[in-house]
């Protein structure tokens, strides 16, 4: 039994770097679900079913999958940079038809033309395929950029500045605060039970919510889809807590500064697994908004930040209660 936890608690602990990756020193990001993950996934779920039925439907006719597609694009080719390929072979038939002797019966007055003369038409109507020919440069770029899309940025900790922080398109960013003393989590509401997109009865997804300075609440999603474990969302906020309370906290060893590639879970591979490139991420303009705040947080009496960190548990608090009505415990 001792050995199966170890592993158990190795494989959760590795695993985290398939949601979290080091920023730098003092920073780590988490992934976020929503916009990072699950439409990746979700969009190479429909193309892997759109080869799918073209090569079932191919197979169905005795042809070798994509035989029809791959001739159609050499075919564009052929007539966009070689057309006398296909054209001169056409004017062989020409010249044989017009040398047979029941055609020059039936049609004495026809006479063989020239090979300018007869490509002149092909060759006009050839303007589509030139077009096409061009496309296939184009459009092999574009599926790249679908199927492997820029990674948005996930939520943030600052254990240097003790704040917590999201970009939110792309100008403003929401911040909590990190406590001096007590929970690190005492400035956000989490939730580890959020229910899977596309899920009725899944409910694994990591919830974090921000106050924002009107009081909402928007909870957003974060880590790998699908969830390597259970308790995944779990290691993932005690992940938070270690890396402010420690220096370099045995929880996140296997953390890098980029996310870990998940090879033998290949769903979680299909969903998580490449990207282009990340999107902007202005960090000079973040910087000048977070310090903004904690100047202004700073200026605080220490009862007004009090009562902040409280009115944000109070939310936890109802959060966690709903849960335990539905048997789940949402406390770390």
């Amino acid at each position: 039994m001792k050995l199966l936890e170890k592993w158990l608690h190795f494989y959760r602990t590795y695993t985290l770097g398939y949601s979290v990756r080091r920023v730098s020193t003092d920073e780590l990001e988490i992934r976020h679900l929503i916009l990072d993950a699950f439409p990746r996934g979700i969009i190479r779920l429909i193309f892997l079913a759109i080869l799918g039925v073209i090569a079932f439907i191919d197979l169905q006719h005795g042809v070798r999958p994509f035989d029809n597609q791959i001739k159609a694009i050499q075919q564009d080719f052929t007539w966009a940079f070689t057309p006398d390929e296909i054209v001169y072979p056409l004017y062989l038939d020409h010249i044989d038809i017009h040398k047979d002797a029941e055609y020059m019966k039936m049609f004495p007055k026809s006479k063989i033309k020239s090979y300018e003369e007869f490509k002149k038409p092909y060759i006009e109507r050839r303007q589509w395929r030139i077009y096409r020919a061009y496309f296939h440069f184009i459009w092999p770029l574009l599926l790249l950029c679908i199927l492997f899309p820029p990674r948005p940025r996930g939520i943030r900790i600052n254990r240097k500045k003790k704040v917590i922080y999201q970009q939110h398109l792309g100008k403003e960013y929401w911040l909590a605060f990190i406590p001096d003393e007590g929970d690190p989590l005492s400035g956000i509401v989490y939730n580890l039970y959020g229910l899977y997109p596309f899920s009725l009865t899944g409910r694994y997804s990591l919830q974090i919510g921000i106050p924002e300075k009107d009081g909402k609440l928007p909870f957003l999603m974060y880590g790998c889809y699908p969830n390597p474990s259970l308790e995944h969302n779990r290691y993932l906020l005690r992940a938070i807590r270690d890396f402010v309370r420690e220096d370099n906290p045995a929880s996140l060893k296997y953390i890098g500064r980029c996310y870990k590639l998940p090879w033998r879970n290949p769903l979680i591979f299909l969903f998580n697994v490449g990207s282009i490139f990340r999107m902007p991420f202005n960090q000079k303009l973040a910087d000048k908004q977070i310090e903004a705040e904690l100047k202004a947080w700073k200026k605080r009496s220490e009862n007004s930040k009090k009562h902040w960190f409280e009115a944000v548990q109070r939310q936890q608090q109802s959060v966690n209660q709903d849960l335990a009505e539905l048997k789940m415990d949402n406390k770390i």
